[in-house]
């Protein structure tokens, strides 16, 4: 991943361990293989540890990660939204949650608006969320890469997959290390990597 923002930019590998939609873990990592911070999920309520600061919080219930890199959305849909899906479910009983065509068009339960474009393949070639009138956040597919925008905050993130395995079993729950203090749930701090150029 790289990030770039009004925090400056970054690059850093993250790993999805994914179990199900309600169960995943994803670790963050420096260009050098330092850990930068780790999220642990199940049913909606886990562990968040930020490892340069030496902090953790515990949070149970709908976590919204409203402020954090990767944009407003709810923790269950992280997967989705690094795998390169839409990273929201249609409003039960929305008249346009089906696609028409290659196109998609809804209303998420909290009433924001997703539409976007759909490849030969079904795959999502891209999607805007807005809320009201005023489109919010961008996301495309341009070739192996995801790119997110975030125009409002200044923010932009570049992804892609390098490498995909199979679980052999469920990854272990995580624990806060020795010496971690705890905090308020906030976000996770993706803008914590170290200054370096954005790979091309």
């Amino acid at each position: 991943m790289s990030y770039s923002g009004p925090e400056g930019e970054g690059s850093f590998r993250v790993t999805l361990r994914l179990v199900s939609p309600a169960r995943y873990q994803i670790q963050a990592v420096d260009p050098l293989g330092r850990s930068l911070w780790s999220l642990d999920v199940m049913n909606d309520s886990g562990l968040s540890l930020n490892h340069r600061n030496h902090t953790f919080c515990t949070f149970a219930g709908r976590f919204e990660i409203s402020g954090a890199t990767l944009g407003p959305f709810p923790l269950l849909s992280l997967p989705a939204l690094l795998l390169g899906r839409v990273p929201a479910q249609p409003a039960a009983g929305s008249a346009t949650a089906q696609p028409r065509g290659r196109m998609f068009d809804f209303y998420d339960e909290a009433k924001r608006h997703w539409y976007g474009n759909l490849g030969e393949d079904g795959l999502v070639l891209s999607w805007t969320l807005a809320e009201g009138s005023t489109p919010k956040v961008w996301w495309m597919r341009r070739e192996d890469w995801s790119i997110l925008s975030d125009r409002e905050r200044s923010v932009q993130v570049r992804w892609r997959e390098v490498l995909r395995e199979d679980l052999d079993k469920e990854p272990p729950v995580l624990a806060s290390p020795s010496g971690y203090q705890q905090t308020e749930c906030g976000d996770p701090d993706l803008s914590d990597a170290p200054p370096a150029e954005p790979p091309i």
